[in-house]
């Protein structure tokens, strides 16, 4: 019988987690998605995606890796999630003596969201599955060179939003921006937020965007717990997905009427044709 070789230390110092997508998943896809984030990574000949700081994304090349990938990270853990804590990403099911955290935590959350994004999956290198929720991350923003005036954008979305109001800033309190609430049944909202906001990454190259009309499209659930749901009821899901298409139409309407692009809450582009 042979004995088995315990792992090297250099070997115990890296995390080794799978990311796995659909088969027909194009690897320009997935680096384009990355760069979104990660402006910096880079690809190397055997298509490895080097992300930086020491954090490596390869692809499977076996004859049955078409989809698979392994995100490479130092090791890091902290403290277990508290007892009874639930978080959306699954990390404190999948690692109950220690959460990820620091290079890790970012690699494990990238492939996490481009499991999200692209419709995959997480397997951790304890063997876990993290399948992210397609509407888990629901908001999204349109990023502009034009800023349309209150009453102009009231206007804008009456015809597919006819319950949508603008909302009265407080007496006496500076106004940097203005915003709408649109109610959604069950006693949620959609808060349509219009301001100046932070460059995101993957519009870095755009000068214009330094001083962009950011317009939020946030989803205020009835309970805000909601949100740390890993595995949603059909019933939950089924009211993430209706307000999501709501926020889509809008983000559609206000790209056709402004310009600009989408980036949804964790900073990834948002193509308009996936929104219908």
């Amino acid at each position: 019988m042979t004995a088995s070789v315990p792992p090297t230390p250099v070997e115990e110092s890296r995390a080794r987690h799978r990311l796995q997508l659909p088969r027909d998943t194009a690897p320009r896809d997935v680096l384009a998605m990355v760069r979104n984030v990660r402006p910096g990574a880079t690809e190397r000949e055997d298509g490895t995606i080097e992300l930086g700081d020491d954090m490596l994304l390869e692809p499977d090349h076996s004859p049955r890796g078409a989809g698979r990938w392994t995100v490479e990270a130092p090791r890091e853990r902290e403290l277990p999630l508290p007892e009874g804590m639930t978080d959306s990403h699954g990390y404190g099911r999948a690692f109950p003596e220690g959460m990820p955290f620091g290079l890790e935590r970012e690699a494990l959350d990238l492939a996490w969201s481009l499991g999200r994004r692209l419709y995959g999956a997480v397997v951790t290198d304890s063997g876990v599955r993290l399948e992210p929720h397609p509407f888990q991350v629901r908001d999204l923003t349109v990023v502009s060179p034009h800023a349309l005036a209150p009453e102009s954008l009231a206007q804008l979305i009456a015809p597919v939003e006819a319950d949508a109001e603008l909302d009265e800033a407080p007496e006496g309190v500076a106004r940097t921006g203005y915003s709408l609430t649109i109610p959604l049944p069950e006693g949620e909202e959609i808060s349509l937020r219009v301001g100046l906001g932070t460059r995101p990454v993957a519009l870095s190259a755009l000068d214009w965007a330094e001083d962009a009309a950011h317009y939020e499209l946030v989803h205020l659930t009835a309970d805000p717990e909601e949100d740390a749901l890993e595995v949603p009821s059909n019933e939950v899901a089924e009211r993430w997905q209706h307000a999501y298409q709501r926020i889509g139409r809008l983000a559609g309407l206000l790209l056709e009427s402004v310009g600009g692009y989408i980036v949804d809450l964790e900073g990834f582009l948002v193509d308009p044709a996936d929104l219908l």
